[in-house]
């Protein structure tokens, strides 16, 4: 699905942050047949010659404290000054100061009161540089949803209510405690509760991307077949056979294969 701009405190952006683009370039191109393309300063991810995620070089090291290699969910703003320091007010940190991106825009990171670490953009002003975030989501090879994965979620939900005005409600997972969270009643992402029977003992709070699919089972095996690792499933999710996989430079995705009635509410 085609969009054009997107209103402040709405997920709008995921970027890749690898020590190898070359290999992550190819593992991609490979699984969802994404191409790259570099213009105003920034390396994009591109499908059907929409930019569709963004990717970072950082083999020399992150430029950011605290960056891992790997996906990294950003928010849109329309101040990146006000919006930082209602992270630091809510007991978040700024992990990167804002910075601007060419004529596109601007962005900083930012690690919730949790240690989950997040972006924000804000798009440019420049006619015909600015811009808004990804082009096309929601369809196969495309980002359909952003989520923060958290063992404490009273605290999760204080923080980014402080910060963007997000309310939750109680989600439709069955297996789990979810909720979704909401933005003037819409609803714009999702908080999953981490428990012991799915995450290792002492992993972090984390944001994470969730990529759409037409054949989840065939997503799984070209993953392996990549150089890439398949971490949990096919499962059903309720909502569609979900998988989660490892690309071979460090950025984990849930990737999801949506029941025929969600794609047809999605359009």
């Amino acid at each position: 699905m085609r969009v054009r701009g997107y209103a402040p405190a709405t997920p709008c952006w995921a970027v890749h942050y690898s020590g190898n683009v070359a290999i992550t370039s190819a593992f991609y191109a490979g699984l969802f047949g994404w191409t790259t393309e570099t213009h105003n300063g920034a390396t994009v991810f591109l499908l059907r010659d929409l930019a569709v995620a963004g990717l970072v070089d950082i083999s020399g090291g992150p430029a950011t404290p605290g960056q891992r290699p790997g996906w990294l969910t950003h928010v849109s703003t329309d101040d990146i000054d006000v919006t930082s320091q209602l992270v630091v007010e809510a007991g978040g940190t700024v992990l990167r100061p804002a910075v601007e991106v060419g004529t596109r825009g601007g962005s900083a990171v930012f690690a919730d009161s949790l240690g989950a670490v997040f972006g924000v953009w804000q798009r440019g002003v420049t006619a015909g540089a600015a811009f808004a975030g990804a082009q096309v989501i929601d369809e196969p090879g495309a980002v359909t949803w952003s989520e923060v994965v958290t063992r404490d979620t009273p605290t999760t939900a204080a923080f980014y209510g402080k910060v963007f005005g997000w309310t939750k409600q109680r989600g439709t997972a069955s297996e789990h405690e979810y909720y979704e969270w909401l933005l003037t009643n819409r609803v714009v992402g999702g908080i999953s509760m981490m428990d012991g029977g799915h995450y290792p003992p002492g992993t972090p709070p984390h944001w994470r991307t969730i990529v759409q699919v037409g054949d989840c089972a065939q997503v799984v095996t070209r993953t392996t077949e990549l150089g890439g690792m398949v971490l949990a499933g096919p499962v059903d999710a309720d909502i569609g056979w979900a998988a989660y996989i490892a690309d071979p430079t460090g950025g984990t995705l849930l990737v999801i294969e949506p029941l025929p009635e969600l794609v047809s509410a999605l359009a």
